[in-house]
């Protein structure tokens, strides 16, 4: 594996595990290309790895209480996923997809568990992943419980980008890959109500909006609104 990839993979996470596990996780890992669009795995498939975002981002679409499937996160390079299907063998109630050219590291179920007959602490770990993107949804839905819309609507931003809520401990991604709809029902809000407060942030110099994606130009004054 290139040096930058491995930096990348241990650049939330993993960096943070016993360097001998780290090490042999990424050895057991084989790089896979995705392109613009493509699945990496559907709502209601079985999936057994663990996967890292190398470069690129991916969308995650959720679905749960026979809800459709909606736009609910976006991970950047270092973020880690899968732990629970790794451990529960279920089948998924989260899609993947890339966005833009992308690479994610895989590694398979049965190179973990190789693994984890070798290493007495394998499974603590894939448990502190867990606890950590728990975390992350527990933070999600608290965000969702902010009464004014215009400080929901900040905090959903701030999370989407990686400023907010980010317990891997990952970088900031440089945009969110999503349209003004698509925020609208992230934040829980009409269509209307979303456009008129991001037109305000625009306004402010918060975000930039673009052609179905935004720019936090100004993460400091969302986090301002946030708090205020």
């Amino acid at each position: 594996m290139e040096d930058k990839a491995r930096s990348t993979a241990l650049s939330g996470w993993l960096g943070s595990a016993r360097p001998a596990f780290s090490d042999a996780l990424l050895q057991a890992g084989s790089l896979r290309s995705f392109q613009n669009g493509a699945v990496v795995f559907g709502l209601e498939q079985l999936q057994d790895c663990l996967w890292c975002v190398v470069s690129g981002l991916v969308r995650l679409s959720i679905t749960m209480n026979e809800q459709p499937p909606r736009f609910g996160h976006v991970a950047g390079p270092g973020f880690w996923f899968g732990e629970v299907e790794l451990i529960t063998q279920s089948p998924r109630i989260i899609e993947v997809v890339a966005h833009g050219d992308t690479m994610l590291l895989m590694v398979t179920a049965g190179d973990f568990r190789q693994i984890a007959s070798e290493f007495e602490d394998a499974w603590r770990e894939v448990a502190r992943l867990a606890v950590a993107n728990l975390a992350l949804a527990i933070g999600a839905a608290d965000d969702l419980m902010i009464r004014d819309p215009k400080r929901r609507l900040a905090a959903v931003l701030l999370r989407l980008a990686s400023h907010r809520s980010a317990f891997q401990g990952v970088a900031p991604i440089p945009y969110i890959p999503a349209t003004q709809s698509e925020i609208a029902e992230a934040a829980n809000l009409s269509r209307a109500s979303a456009a008129a407060i991001l037109a305000e942030l625009v306004e402010s110099g918060a975000i930039v909006t673009e052609y179905r994606r935004i720019k936090l130009t100004d993460p400091e004054r969302l986090k301002g609104l946030v708090h205020a």
